[in-house]
């Protein structure tokens, strides 16, 4: 699908934090799988394969220097595109005009396609990593001081996965520009999720294509390669071992693998970082099963569905499907849960509003949207709303 992209002009004091979210992730643990931390005969042997893979297969990885190369064509494009233009904002404009039109590099999103910089150049394809890759590559050669920006997106869950316990993270990515002491410049390949509300922050090169190597190996593992998946995994970590989220994907790689104590040394790490992170509860009781620990699986297993119990957004994707699915009545009453543990987002009350213009409320289903539109800080998603709005007007 064609690339509409999120230009925006911020203040670096509009984020701010989201409440309902921590108050989930600080309600009490399940009880961690061991306090014991890692040894370093252990942490070397989760990290280097746990005997599953030759380090070489590692190393024949494409380097992470490979990944925001420039090559010649891609030079020349990027200074083609900004030429004869002045001033941050109008450059960076400029070049993703260029990156995303028809007349130019005409650039697609593919949620599937994480990419290299030049990959993605070639190809023109790119998910939101690989986008911005190519924007922080191609910005730079040209003096734009593009950097990673990182953004707490609130969870969806994939609710056609009907092993839960599998459930795999990763981290959405938009590019920043400072353009001020105190604003800076969003460039976003997929405006429905961000919100400048949301927690972000600046992340350094190193940390962002950690995020490249999790994402192949997610990939990989959904191809039904999970011997394919693990040097990715191993190769992000041994750029960034701090994300807790890294260390669980790899513990479910390892039990895909066969590898539960494995598993366990990984998931146990990965708790030690984030001790409050529920999403890895469902990886903790698979570890448990494997290990032939039922009771200490079915805490973890019960905790897991707590968290999800208590998170708007596992309601509001459930709504979402109920509705795909025509239950509409159902997807009300799901609604009404998420609603009642968030009614700060606007997503929320544009999706009830759908929903109450389905049952035929149409009083109540404006009323809603005009609130969604009133909580929503991006122009773009409210003129969306403003269409859908107009559309459930009476006509005069």
């Amino acid at each position: 699908m064609p690339i509409r992209v999120l230009l925006r002009d911020l203040s670096s004091r509009c984020a701010r934090p989201l409440s309902g979210l921590i108050c989930l992730l600080l309600a009490g643990c399940a009880g961690m799988p061991s306090s014991q931390p890692l040894t370093r005969a252990e942490r070397d042997w989760v990290l280097q394969g746990a005997g599953l893979i030759e380090p070489r297969r590692v190393d024949d990885l494409p380097t992470p220097a490979s990944l925001l190369a420039v090559s010649e064509p891609m030079r020349a494009f990027a200074q083609r595109s900004v030429a004869g233009i002045s001033g941050t904002s109008a450059r960076l404009d400029a070049l993703t005009r260029a990156m995303n039109g028809d007349d130019g590099l005409g650039l697609r999103y593919d949620a599937l396609a994480t990419l290299s910089a030049e990959q993605a150049f070639i190809q023109r394809r790119a998910n939101c990593l690989s986008y911005t890759m190519l924007l922080v590559a191609l910005g730079r050669e040209v003096g734009i001081d593009v950097r990673f920006n990182e953004v707490d997106v609130p969870p969806i869950w994939d609710l056609r996965d009907e092993t839960r316990d599998g459930f795999l993270m990763y981290r959405h990515i938009n590019a920043r520009v400072e353009s001020s002491v105190t604003r800076f410049l969003i460039v976003d390949v997929t405006p429905q999720e961000y919100d400048g509300n949301f927690p972000q922050r600046v992340i350094s090169d190193r940390q962002a294509l950690a995020q490249y190597y999790n994402n192949r190996a997610i990939e990989r593992l959904g191809d039904g390669s999970p011997e394919a998946a693990l040097p990715y995994a191993l190769r992000g970590l041994s750029l960034d071992e701090e994300p807790a989220y890294l260390w669980t994907n790899l513990a479910h790689l390892y039990l895909r693998l066969g590898q539960p104590a494995a598993a366990e040394a990984a998931v146990r790490r990965g708790l030690q970082l984030d001790p409050a992170d529920s999403s890895a509860y469902g990886t903790v009781a698979s570890v448990y099963d494997a290990l032939k620990q039922p009771s200490a699986a079915a805490r973890f297993r019960r905790a897991a569905e707590r968290a999800q119990q208590r998170n708007p957004y596992y309601h509001y994707q459930l709504a979402r499907q109920s509705l795909e699915r025509g239950d509409d009545l159902l997807a009300y009453q799901q609604m009404r849960r998420a609603m009642k543990l968030d009614a700060h987002d606007h997503r929320f009350f544009f999706l009830m509003g759908v929903i109450l213009a389905r049952l035929d409320q149409m009083d109540l289903a404006r009323s809603s949207i005009e609130v969604a539109i009133q909580l929503s800080s991006d122009p773009q998603q409210q003129s969306r709303y403003r269409n859908k709005l107009q559309r459930l007007r009476p006509l005069s």
